[in-house]
C-alpha cells in the first residue's frame, strides 16, 4: 500500500493525542484529583463535560479513521489515472458513466470523480467543477461544525458553573444571622465549597474545550488535505480522459 502512504497520518496523530490524554487522566485519578473533583462539584458540572469530551473525542477518532481511508482511495484513484488506467466507460445504451470495475468503493473522492465525469458527458463540452468541489467541501465536513459547537459548549458549561458556584458563596452569606467566630468559620467553610465549584468546573471546561478543539483543528487540516488531493485528481488525471470519451 505505497500509494497511500501517509494517508492515516491524521489518525495517527490523535491517537499519539488520544493517548496522553488517556496518560493525564490516569496520573489525575491516581493522585484522587478525580476523587476531589467529584467530591465537591455538587453541580455535576464536571461530571457532564467529562462525558462529553470522551464521547466527542472518541468520535473524532473514528473520523480521523474514515478520513484516512477516503484520502487512501483518493491516492489509489490518483494511482490508476497516472498509469493511465480507465476509470469509467460510456456504454451507448446507457446515458450515464460508470465505473469499469465494480469494485470501487463508496467514497467522496468516486462520487465527485463521477459527478464530474457525467456532468461532461451531459453537456457535451468540459465544465467548471465550482458547484461540485462546494457540495464536497460541504459533505467533507459535514458533522465537524457539532464537534466545534459540543468544544464551545464546554466552555460555557464552565463558565456556568462559575456561576453557580458564586450562587453558592452569596447564598452562604445570606443566612448568616449572627457574627461570631463559630459564624465565621461555618461561613467561609461554604464560601470556600463555592469557590471550588466554581474553579473546578471551569478549569473542568476550559481544558476539556482546548483539548477537543485541537482534535477538530487535526480533522480540518484532514479535510483539507482530502480536498487538495481530490482536486488534483480531477483537474489534473480525470480531464485527460474525459475529453477522449468526448471524442468517441
Amino acid at each position: 500500500m505505497a500509494h497511500c502512504a501517509g494517508a492515516y497520518s491524521t489518525f495517527y496523530r490523535w491517537l499519539i493525542f488520544f493517548g496522553l490524554v488517556v496518560f493525564g487522566a490516569f496520573a489525575a485519578f491516581h493522585h484522587d484529583l478525580f476523587a476531589a473533583l467529584f467530591g465537591t462539584d455538587n453541580s455535576y458540572l464536571s461530571a457532564v463535560i467529562l462525558a462529553l469530551f470522551l464521547i466527542a473525542s472518541l468520535d473524532a477518532g473514528r473520523r480521523a479513521w474514515r478520513l484516512g481511508n477516503e484520502l487512501c482511495t483518493a491516492m489509489q484513484l490518483s494511482q490508476r489515472a497516472q498509469t493511465k488506467q480507465l476509470l469509467f466507460e460510456h456504454k451507448r445504451d446507457e446515458d450515464l458513466l460508470r465505473f469499469v470495475d465494480a469494485e470501487s468503493g463508496d467514497s467522496f473522492a468516486h462520487h465527485h470523480v463521477l459527478l464530474l465525469a457525467n456532468k461532461t458527458v451531459q453537456h457535451g463540452t468540459l465544465c467548471s467543477q465550482d458547484l461540485l468541489l462546494e457540495r464536497l467541501e460541504t459533505t467533507l465536513g459535514r458533522g465537524h461544525e457539532t464537534g466545534w459547537f459540543i468544544a464551545d459548549l464546554m466552555i460555557r458549561l464552565g463558565l456556568l458553573g462559575t456561576v453557580i458556584g458564586f450562587i453558592f458563596m452569596l447564598g452562604s452569606v445570606a443566612h448568616v444571622s449572627s457574627v461570631d467566630i463559630h459564624a465565621l468559620q461555618q461561613l467561609l467553610t461554604n464560601m470556600s465549597g463555592g469557590m471550588r465549584i466554581a474553579l473546578y468546573t471551569t478549569l473542568t471546561g476550559l481544558g476539556a474545550g482546548i483539548l477537543l478543539g485541537f482534535q477538530y483543528r487535526l480533522l480540518d487540516s484532514a479535510v483539507d488535505r482530502l480536498m487538495a488531493e481530490i482536486i488534483e485528481l480531477a483537474e489534473v488525471h480525470i480531464t485527460s480522459q474525459l475529453r477522449r470519451l468526448l471524442e468517441v
